[in-house]
This record gives C-alpha cells, structure tokens and sequence, in this order.
C-alpha cells in the first residue's frame, strides 16, 4: 500500500491549498522551475503546426512515414528556432513551440514564422514530399497568459518536463487542428487585433489588401472568431 499512501498524500497535498506563482518574462528551462507547489506565470504566443491525414500517410506509405513525418518537423523546426522561438513539445505529427508575448513584435515574428513555413512545406520545398505524396498541414496560433509547471518524477530526467497551461495552449492547437490548405495559417482575433500593419496587410496588383479573411472555430461548445490566411512569406 506504500505506493497508494504516497500518491494519495501527492494528490492531496497539489489540490489543497495555493501555489506560490512567480512572473516572468522569460521562457524557462526545466531547471528553472522546481517541483512541487510552484509555478512560473508569464505572457506567451502559443504556436502548433500539425501535419494533416498523418494516419492515411501511415497507410499509404508505410515505409517512408517516418522520413516524411521527420522532414516535415525538421523544417518546421528550423524555421522556429531561426525567429527565436522555443519548441517545447513534439507529439508524432505536432510541434509546440512559444514566443515571449509582451510586444506587438513578438506575435508578428511568430506570425511570420508560420507565413514563411506555409511558403517552405507548400511551395517550395513541395515537389520533394510529393515524390510520396503533397502534404498537407495546419499552423494555429493564440496567445495570453500561461502558467508553468514542472510535472512528473523528480530526479528522474528522462520522466519530468515542463507543463504550459493555458487557453492560448489548448485554442492555438484546436486551431492547428482544423487550419488546412490553401489557408494553413490561421490565428486567433485577439492575436489579429494585435499584430502591426505589417503582418495584416499586403500588396495585391498594386493595391494595399488584408491579408486576412474572417473565419471560426468550435471549441468547448462555444463558438469563436478567428482569422486565415493563403498568404506566405518567401524567404530569399
């Protein structure tokens, strides 16, 4: 029964009581955040690209979904880590990455990040995948406040990481989820409201345009506004 009396006390003592939160502006490492009652609070763009039909892939071409599955993330990949973002998830098909969100730059930056990935994975480096097959993929991204845990075994490395919980977590991948070619971009309004002139508008046959277009989502039984876009940005 030891190990049920330890888990029972475990579970009491995290659901009794307060945390003792502290805010930061900078995305920490595991080693930042220490078990137990305690949690770090900050601002964060929360980003998700999650590659589409990955089950029929599987079916289709079963040999090379690994190497499609991992090309796939090693593009998205880089292209995070190249604007400053921090991947801290991969789960199969997925990534979740977060940019710092106190300033309209940051969420532009993670914008571009998905306009330019959008421009890689469906244009350019295009014609490799489609050696299997086009793939096809969706990018989401909210942000807002997120706390952050540290969760698992303590002393164990390989069974604890950091946990990001947070509306703009679970909104951004709902909406990875459902965004699809030719709109693989799609944000939340809150994130549209915020992003500068730069990130909104473009030049179509020398007209000032938005690159936008109103859409939606259903999430927890509610229906919200969103914003998506065919729009990219090529790199040079």
């Amino acid at each position: 029964m030891g190990i049920v009396n330890d888990l029972e006390n475990k579970v009491r003592d995290y659901l009794e009581g307060d945390y003792e939160v502290t805010e930061t502006q900078t995305i920490p490492s595991a080693d930042n955040v220490t078990f137990g009652k305690k949690a770090k609070k900050m601002k964060l763009c929360a980003y998700c690209i999650d590659l589409r039909k990955s089950s029929e892939l599987l079916t289709v071409h079963q040999k090379q979904t690994s190497e499609i599955h991992k090309a796939f993330l090693a593009v998205a990949s880089k292209v995070v880590l190249e604007n400053g973002g921090e991947i801290r998830s991969f789960n199969g098909d997925s990534l979740l990455a977060f940019w710092p969100a106190y300033k309209k730059s940051q969420l532009d930056t993670a914008v571009k990040t998905a306009m330019t990935t959008k421009w890689l994975l469906d244009i350019r480096l295009s014609p490799l995948f489609e050696k299997y097959e086009k793939i096809d993929f969706g990018i989401g991204i909210d942000w807002g406040d997120v706390h952050i845990v540290r969760a698992g075994i303590p002393r164990d490395t390989n069974n604890n990481d950091l946990v990001f919980i947070g509306k703009c977590v679970n909104f951004a991948t709902a909406i990875a989820n459902q965004a699809k070619s030719p709109n693989h971009v799609e944000i939340s309004d809150v994130t549209y409201d915020n992003l500068t002139d730069d990130r909104i508008y473009g030049v179509s046959n020398g007209t000032k345009v938005d690159m936008w277009k109103d859409g939606g989502i259903e999430w927890k039984n509610s229906r919200y506004k969103s914003k998506f876009t065919s729009w990219y940005t090529k790199l040079e």
